[in-house]
C-alpha cells in the first residue's frame, strides 16, 4: 500500500511538473478566497464574492459566489484579518454607511448577510475588528459625537474615538472612549491588540476621511476597559541615524511578538516596539524605518506601511507609495532587518495582506490606485522571499493577478469591481 501511494504521488508530481513540495502546498491550499467588493459606479449594490483560487480550476481567479450587501456606495473597507472558527460570523465594515455586517460563511459557495449593526452612541464610524478568544469582538471607533479638539477640523462628528466590545453575535457588552484631557489632536482608534493573560489591550491611532489624527499608542486595562497610557511616538530615523518626523505618521498595524512586547508599523514606515506593557512605565521605541522615498511635499503621507502579515519570524509590510511588498526579520522585535522586496507595477499600491492558513500563499489587495484587483504571491519562509503566484494568470499573461474588473457576478450584471480587503475561505466551514 505505501508503496502504490508513494507511486501515485510521483506520478501527479510528474504530471502537474510542479516540484513535490509546491505540489503538497497546493494540494492544501484553501479553495477560495472571499473579498469585499465595491460597485465601481456605485449604481448598484455593493457585495461579497467568492473566488475560485483552486490553482487548477477551470474557473481559477473567478467569482462562484456574490452576495450583495442592501447599501450603495458604502466604501467597503475592512474585514476581521484572519477568518473566525467555524460557526462564527465574518466582522466586516462597509465605512462611509456606519455599517458593520455580519457575514455567514459557513457555506463558501452561499454566503449571506445574518446581522448589521450601527454604532452604539457616542461612537461613530467603526473601523478595525480584534477577535478576542472568548469569541467576543473588539471593534475600534475612529469618531464620537461633537467636534474635533482641532478647531481647523470642520467634520462632523468629530470627536475622538473609542472602542465597543460585542458577543460573537453582534450583542453589545460596552464601550469606552479614547479621549485624553488637554491632548491637542484627535484620538482616532484604529487597530487593536488583546493581551488577556496580562489584562491588557494596546490600540493604535490613525485616521480614515479624518483631517487630524494623535500619532498615539494607548495601553488599557481589558476588565474594565480604563485607558491607563496615552504615548506619542517618537520620531523615526534616516539610514543615516537622523531624525524622520514624517515616519511616526499614523501608527497602524501592531502585532504581539514572542517576547511579549508590540511591535507595529506607523503608515510613514517608522516600526515601534512597545515593552513592559504591563508595568506602570510602558516604553515606546523606534527600532527601525523602511527606506522609501521621500513624498513631494512635507506634510503629504510618507510610504504608506499598511497592513502586516506575521508567518513566523518574518513580517510582511506592504508599502503603497513605494509599490512593493517589503519582508523584515523580526525574530529580534528591538532589531529588525529587511530580508528581501517585491515590487509591483506602478499602478498599483498595496495596502491590504493575508495568509492562506492552509498554504504559503499571500493576497494582497491595494489602496489609492489598483483596487481593481488583487495579486495573489508565495512565500518562501526559507528564505523570506516572495513571488508572484504563477498559478494565475490574466488574459493577458499578468503573473498572481485576480482581475475585479472583468467578471461575471452571480447576483446579476453590476458592472466593475473593487475591493482591497479579501480573506482566504476553507471549503467545509
Amino acid at each position: 500500500m505505501r508503496l502504490a501511494i508513494f507511486m501515485l504521488t510521483t506520478l501527479l508530481c510528474a504530471c502537474t511538473g510542479l516540484p513535490r513540495a509546491q505540489q503538497a502546498t497546493v494540494e492544501q491550499a484553501s479553495p477560495y478566497l472571499i473579498v469585499f467588493a465595491g460597485d465601481r459606479d456605485e449604481k448598484d449594490e455593493d457585495f461579497f464574492t467568492v473566488i475560485d483560487v483552486r490553482p487548477r480550476s477551470p474557473a481559477a481567479g473567478k467569482s462562484v459566489a456574490t452576495v450583495p450587501i442592501g447599501l450603495k456606495a458604502s466604501m467597503p473597507h475592512h474585514t476581521e484579518y484572519a477568518m473566525p472558527s467555524r460557526g462564527e460570523l465574518l466582522f466586516a465594515n462597509a465605512h462611509h454607511h456606519e455599517a458593520t455586517l455580519l457575514v455567514d460563511t459557513s457555506n463558501p459557495l452561499q454566503p449571506r448577510i445574518a446581522r448589521t449593526l450601527r454604532p452604539p452612541a457616542p461612537l461613530r464610524f467603526g473601523h478595525d475588528f480584534a477577535r478576542l478568544p472568548t469569541g467576543n469582538m473588539l471593534l475600534g471607533f475612529l469618531r464620537s459625537e461633537g467636534p474635533s479638539p482641532v478647531a481647523a477640523e470642520k467634520i462632523v462628528p468629530g470627536g475622538h474615538g473609542g472602542l465597543a466590545e460585542y458577543t460573537s453575535d453582534g450583542k453589545l457588552i460596552r464601550i469606552a472612549s479614547a479621549a485624553v484631557a488637554n491632548l491637542k489632536q484627535p484620538v482616532r482608534v484604529y487597530a487593536m491588540v488583546p493581551m488577556l493573560d496580562i489584562d491588557r489591550l494596546v490600540t493604535t491611532s490613525a485616521p480614515m476621511m479624518e483631517d487630524f489624527s494623535a500619532d498615539v499608542v494607548q495601553v488599557w486595562r481589558y476588565s474594565d476597559l480604563k485607558l491607563l497610557h496615552t504615548i506619542e511616538l517618537p520620531p523615526g530615523k534616516r539610514a543615516d541615524g537622523s531624525p524622520l518626523p514624517g515616519a511616526a505618521r499614523y501608527p497602524f498595524g501592531p502585532k504581539r511578538m514572542a517576547d511579549g512586547s508590540i511591535l507595529m508599523n506607523a503608515f510613514g514606515c517608522g516600526f515601534y516596539r512597545l515593552s513592559g506593557i504591563a508595568s506602570e512605565k510602558p516604553r515606546l521605541n523606534n527600532v527601525y524605518t523602511i527606506q522609501v522615498p521621500e513624498p513631494p511635499r512635507p506634510d503629504a503621507s510618507r510610504g504608506a506601511c499598511s497592513i502586516p502579515t506575521l508567518v513566523g519570524k518574518y513580517w510582511i509590510m506592504p508599502v503603497g507609495r513605494a509599490h512593493t511588498v517589503v519582508v523584515l526579520d523580526v525574530s529580534n522585535p528591538a532589531a529588525p532587518r529587511e530580508v528581501s522586496r517585491l515590487d509591483t507595477p506602478a499602478d498599483f499600491n498595496p495596502h491590504w495582506s493575508a495568509k492562506d492558513p492552509r498554504s504559503n500563499r499571500i493576497v494582497v489587495g491595494a489602496e489609492l490606485g489598483g483596487e481593481h484587483g488583487m495579486y495573489m504571491l508565495r512565500f518562501d519562509k526559507r528564505t523570506g522571499s516572495l513571488s508572484f503566484d504563477q498559478d494565475f494568470r490574466t488574459a493577458a499573461g499578468k503573473p498572481g493577478y485576480i482581475d475585479l474588473a472583468r467578471q461575471a457576478w452571480q447576483h446579476g450584471p453590476s458592472g466593475e469591481a473593487w475591493a482591497h480587503a479579501a480573506l482566504f475561505l476553507d471549503g467545509a466551514r
